[in-house]
């Protein structure tokens, strides 16, 4: 210090803003040091080591460069053995739980494994200590105020961060061991978050494969594709009903991210919070399922007809659910309902129907409906024949003379002509819908006769033209 021209209180200040563990200093005794050093020196929390005025500071330096070292080393070497005690248990499927367990009785300390989004996964505490009431995010302030805190280690895999490992523990309760040890535990983490993302495609493979195999019918026996629904946990020998949910074409494809790409996974959420044991595929752009009737509808005396339309209600409730949130605009999408498969040979036809609902439903009634295949009557069968030349010839030879001799190219005589069926023949109706006087509607289906040769009277006419009514609706 005379060599510094310092005083050993303005050193201390200046050693411990530098972060000095611990100060030595030669002198006779402690009294030499000076009240003021010592009462500074317990001010700071830093320890004042007295040494003899013998003692060479070149040997005492090479002591505690040996004891540091030696420290050190004998800190990694005991951080190296817990994580190769952690690896093996890595090797023998203990899996994520089986190695926070172990590291947390290591350590005694909380062990905290959280995903990419900072959402804790689980949580391991040491031997006889209970769990930690922990928020579904741990909160560093919460902590703090319990009087303990944490050290933190991302989990790496293939530079993308998946997921995150705490320490948890009182308040400088930390020490070199611990996060050499986190450190170390890291990569074995990954390599378990790395088996569970691999096990997870390996099922949503499976998975997929086997819907889409229950919707196609792509299977030998009835029984084998049970005993695989089964092995994934759906009950297939109940009735099943398939139901599509898809986003508009005009629609674009939202970016990644964005409320509205999440469409299908809160459509699926829904899905499954109305009907828990239902088999879900969700894609960015469609949803398809297949949803369990109860065993009490199954055995209920009510029609399928009654189960199918209480299903539409359902339906019906999970649609308002989606657009409860005024803050979001959802995609336009539509939902096609097939009729109900009372066993697993019955679904494919399910699903066909449920395409085709959606299909007709759309072209007739638009979008943002629920179109049920059991409500669709006649245009079931004229589905069939969409794109064949004896539909559009039908329509000709039966509502041509009508079309031809509409001048003003307006429609009048046909919607007359519909307006006039709706109301299932009744006149005064007729003419209250379409806002005509009685003898303005008489005039019109007097020419209608006129044009087409025969009574509306005739049953067979009848037919024939409101069957034309409905290609009509069909055509592009």
């Amino acid at each position: 210090m005379r060599r510094l021209d310092e005083s050993l209180p303005h050193l201390l200040k200046s050693l411990q803003q530098e972060g000095v563990a611990a100060v030595a200093v030669a002198a006779p005794s402690v009294e030499a040091l000076g009240e003021e050093a010592c009462t500074l020196a317990n001010q700071l929390n830093l320890p004042l080591i007295v040494l003899p005025s013998s003692a060479s500071l070149e040997v005492i330096e090479r002591e505690v460069i040996t004891f540091v070292v030696s420290f050190r080393g004998e800190i990694e070497r005991k951080a190296t053995e817990i994580s190769h005690q952690l690896m093996q248990l890595s090797i023998q499927g203990a899996g994520i739980q089986g190695i926070c367990e172990q590291l947390a009785n290591r350590c005694n300390k909380w062990v905290v494994v959280q995903d990419a989004d900072h959402h804790t996964r689980l949580q391991a505490a040491p031997a006889d200590t209970s769990m930690l009431f922990l928020p579904a995010t741990l909160d560093e302030e919460l902590l703090w105020q319990q009087g303990l805190t944490q050290i933190i280690a991302p989990i790496l895999l293939r530079h993308e961060v998946v997921g995150y490992l705490s320490l948890i523990g009182n308040d400088g309760d930390f020490d070199y061991l611990e996060r050499i040890i986190l450190g170390q535990v890291v990569p074995i983490l990954a390599l378990e978050f790395a088996r569970e993302k691999e096990r997870s495609d390996v099922e949503s493979r499976y998975q997929l494969e086997a819907f889409m195999d229950v919707l196609q019918g792509n299977y030998q026996q009835p029984e084998e594709m049970l005993v695989r629904a089964r092995l994934l946990g759906f009950d297939l020998t109940t009735s099943q009903i398939v139901t599509i949910f898809e986003i508009h074409d005009a629609e674009p494809d939202y970016p990644s991210g964005s409320l509205q790409a999440q469409w299908g996974r809160r459509v699926r959420d829904e899905l499954l919070l109305a009907w828990p044991s239902c088999w879900v595929l969700h894609e960015t752009r469609r949803v398809t399922a297949i949803l369990p009737l109860a065993a009490a509808d199954n055995n209920s005396p009510h029609s399928e007809s009654d189960i199918e339309n209480t299903l539409v209600t359902r339906l019906e409730r999970l649609q308002a659910r989606l657009q409860q949130n005024k803050n979001t605009v959802l995609p336009v999408f539509s939902i096609g309902l097939g009729r109900t498969a009372k066993n697993v040979q019955a679904i494919p036809q399910s699903f066909r129907q449920a395409q085709q609902a959606l299909e007709i439903g759309r072209r007739l009634f638009g979008e943002n409906k629920i179109h049920s295949f059991a409500h669709l009557g006649v245009y079931r069968l004229l589905f069939l024949l969409d794109g064949q030349s004896e539909l559009n010839d039908f329509y000709q030879e039966t509502l041509g003379p009508l079309l031809n001799a509409d001048t003003r190219n307006d429609g009048t005589l046909l919607d007359t002509l519909e307006g006039y069926f709706h109301c299932n023949g009744n006149l005064s109706e007729t003419a209250r819908i379409m806002h005509l006087h009685r003898n303005s509607l008489l005039y019109r289906l007097g020419r209608i006769e006129e044009i087409l040769g025969q009574s509306l009277d005739d049953p067979e006419l009848r037919l024939s033209l409101q069957i034309a009514m409905k290609i009509r609706h069909l055509l592009p």
